[in-house]
This record gives C-alpha cells, sequence and structure tokens, in this order.
C-alpha cells in the first residue's frame, strides 16, 4: 500500500492542505518543511488517525475536538494505492466486493464532526475490516527503548494497528517493544520457531556497512542485555548508547518488528540480499533529524531509501541535510504561521539547491526563513570585507587594511570565494 494524496482541513494550524504524487514515485523520501508552529507534527498525527481507524483511535482516549481550527468540523482524506498481492481483504469485505474487480485506489475519510457534534470520530472507508497487509507506521521526535508510560505499554499488545503509530501520538511513549522482541528472537532460533530465522538477517541488516556510524555494530543478544561494540571498540548496552543512536536503532528495531508481524517473518528481507527490506507501505516519521549528527542526518535518507527500497518514508524536518534524499521523493513547504501563504511543493531551481546545494545553498532559497545563514555579527563583518574589496579595486589599501581583509577573508570563506569567482 501506498499513499498518493491527502487532503486535511480544519485541524489544528492546518487551515487546508492537499498533498499528491503519482503512484511510481510514492516509494522514496518525501519531506515536509514549515517553521515551528506550522503543523508538521499535525500532519502526520492526522495521517495516522485515518490510518489507525476509529476503534483503535478510541483507545488512546484523547481530547479529539482539541484537534479542531475553532468549531468547525475538521476532515482528513486519503487516497491509497494497495498491492493486492500482499493487501487482503476480510472476508467480509471480500463478500461485498463478489464479481467486482479490485480498485487500484481506494479512498479513505475521517471526520471530526465539531465540538457540538455528537460522535468523537466518523470514519468512511475499508481499509479497517481488512486483513493482512496495509502496512502503515509512525514514530514521533522522542524516539527511545526506555522511559515510557505504562498505559502505553499495554496498548502495544492488545491495539496492534494503534501500536504501529503510538509514539507519533504522545511524547511518552517508548519503543520498548522492539528491544525485547530482539531478545525474544534469541530464544526463538534456539528453538526453531519460524520468526526466530530472522536474527541472521537482521544481524547483517544492523551492522552492514554505512548504517551506524564509526562502524559501531550489534556485538551479543542475551536474555539480561543487548551489547554493542561502540567506534572505540568498547562494548556498550544499547540503552547506554549516545542520543542518536537510540534514536535510530529504537525505530529500526520496531519497524522491522511491526513488518514482520504484518507480512510474516519470511518475507521481510529480500531473500537473495538480507540487507535489504523487500516489503511495501507507509512510515511517518516527525523530526527525523532529532540527535543526529549533521553527517548522519545527510546520509540518513540515502541509507533508507536503499535498503528500504519499496517503503514510502513521509518525514518531517527542520534540516537541509535530511532533504538530499529527495532526489527520489518529494518536498512539500508549510505555510508559515500566521500568513495567508498556501503549502505547495517545493521545484524547480528550488528543489536542486535543496538536493544538490550545500548548506547554504538551502538556506538561500527561504524554505528554513529568512536571514539564517548568517549572524548579525556576521553580516557586520561581510559588509566591512565588501567596503575593502571596493577600496581595493578603486584606490588601492593600506598595510593595515589588506591585513585586515585577509583576515576577514579567512573567516568568511564563502564570501571571500564568491570574491575572487567575479575577478575571474
Amino acid at each position: 500500500m501506498y499513499l498518493t494524496r491527502f487532503h486535511i482541513e480544519n485541524i489544528r494550524a492546518i487551515r487546508e492542505l492537499t498533498w499528491e504524487v503519482p503512484l511510481k514515485s510514492a516509494p522514496g523520501w518525501h519531506v515536509i518543511l514549515g517553521d515551528n508552529g506550522s503543523g508538521k507534527s499535525s500532519v502526520l498525527r492526522s495521517l495516522s488517525l485515518a490510518f489507525v481507524g476509529a476503534p483503535d483511535a478510541l483507545a488512546l482516549q484523547s481530547d479529539w475536538s482539541s484537534w479542531l481550527r475553532g468549531d468547525q468540523m475538521g476532515e482528513v482524506r486519503l487516497g491509497l494505492a494497495p498491492d493486492w498481492r500482499l493487501d487482503k481483504v476480510s472476508k467480509f469485505s471480500a463478500g461485498k466486493r463478489r464479481g467486482r474487480s479490485l480498485p487500484k485506489e481506494m479512498d479513505v475519510t475521517v471526520l471530526l464532526p465539531g465540538r457540538r457534534g455528537t460522535k468523537p470520530i466518523e470514519m468512511v472507508g475499508e481499509i479497517w475490516e481488512t486483513g493482512k497487509g496495509w502496512f502503515s507506521a509512525a514514530y514521533g521526535p522522542f524516539r527511545r527503548f526506555s522511559g515510557g508510560s505504562e498505559r502505553y505499554e499495554k496498548l502495544f499488545s492488545s491495539n496492534h494497528r494503534l501500536a504501529r503509530h503510538l509514539s507519533v501520538f504522545d511524547e511518552s511513549v517508548a519503543l520498548t517493544e522492539g528491544l525485547r522482541w530482539l531478545q525474544q528472537l534469541q530464544f526463538k532460533a534456539f528453538e526453531d520457531d519460524p520468526e526466530g530465522a530472522l536474527l541472521k538477517p537482521l544481524r547483517k541488516f544492523i551492522n552492514q556497512p554505512g548504517f551506524l556510524p564509526h562502524h559501531a555494530r550489534l556485538e551479543k543478544i542475551t536474555s539480561r542485555e543487548v551489547l554493542f561494540v561502540d567506534g572505540n571498540g568498547y562494548r556498550v548496552p544499547v540503552e547506554d548508547l549516545s542520543d542518536g543512536y537510540r534514536s535510530i536503532l529504537s525505530m529500526t528495531f520496531e519497524l522491522i518488528r511491526q513488518l514482520a508481524a504484518t507480512y510474516g517473518p519470511k518475507r521481510v528481507f529480500h531473500p537473495k540480499d538480507p540487507t535489504k527490506v523487500d516489503v511495501p507501505g507507509v512510515v511517518l516519521i516527525d523530526e527525523v533529524d532529532a540527535h543526529l549528527h549533521p553527517t548522519w542526518q545527510r546520509k540518513l535518507g540515502l541509507w533508507f531509501r536503499e535498503h528500504f527500497p519499496k517503503l514510502q518514508f513521509i518525514v518531517t524536518t527542520h534540516s537541509p541535510l535530511v532533504c538530499q534524499a529527495a532526489e527520489v521523493g518529494t518536498v512539500w513547504r508549510l505555510p508559515k504561521p500566521g500568513t495567508d501563504e498556501e503549502a505547495r511543493q517545493v521545484t524547480g531551481v528550488e528543489l536542486d539547491r535543496l538536493i544538490f546545494g550545500n548548506v547554504l545553498d538551502a538556506y538561500g532559497t527561504g524554505l528554513f526563513g529568512e536571514d539564517v545563514a548568517r549572524s548579525e555579527q556576521s553580516k557586520q563583518r561581510l559588509q566591512r570585507l565588501a567596503k575593502l574589496n571596493l577600496k581595493e579595486m578603486r584606490q588601492g589599501l593600506s598595510a593595515a587594511e589588506r591585513r585586515e581583509q585577509t583576515s576577514l577573508r579567512a573567516s568568511l570563506p564563502t564570501a571571500s570565494m564568491s570574491v575572487h569567482d567575479s575577478d575571474q
């Protein structure tokens, strides 16, 4: 299953938002940009609400009226493209469709009826009655192994569809189940349980070059702990790794666990290449750059695209480096809060500067705000350098001025580069 379009209306900061991609462009890296308060998290939560469905969503015990923008009814509409080889329908739905061909796309609608409505949520669609497949998952910005609420831990076992989206709804959710599952795989492998066969390819997947920085690797799994070897060669329990490692590992373990539960353990990894996950679906990640070093921010999307080639990632970020993976995918910009702007897809030269340019090129697009590339002090130094350069061309510089110019050029290399380029 892939998401080909969505429309969100009157949900928190979002007055109206329409997003659409061709089916052939659905697998890949789709980035949503926007200022704080523009509604990036609300977009992902709205999508998760529609994917989860009313019966499971009600288990959140959320105040749905707080989702609304004013007193008006809120609406979330999804356009989904099923893969009928993997996305199965229930016997009930199959009976209703007998004699009719399977559709290429399906629509799903969620209505939040307003503060005076009698029902908290109304759903129109069919995917909530389906069988295996129909994979979707979402991860909030606080991705970790421990420290979660006990209330949400119970929902992981009782509401399986909701469990795949829990952390995007509340920051007190920890991705503990993925770590427990990893430890259980060790014993299932000894017992010849079919799920235990995942352990070997999972190890290869985690330890393949390019995933974890500084050649860190999964070393040992016991009933008491999961040990990694860090970049300095020391054994470290996974819970004691840095925030960046825990953020990515907790999400990766949980994602593979949920994929195995949805498609079966034998279908997750490519049969000839255990470094690739071989099933489709939609994965939402809020603030994907959280806790990650810039070099990891730049590589992460490229790596996920390569090793989860059939998944559709929709991510939010404040980092231009994350956008570089959207060469296969799209980039969208939400309106600035308090303006009449409309959400739009980033295309043309702007997109090229995001994907192929450096960080200053990306900041120069204005997509991350105005005047963010330089501090006020830097701008003053830049103005001083410009004056010295102009004086040098017109009448020459004194020895002291030339030393000052050299110092400024050293501290402002991009500025001095443009000056030299203009002289050629």
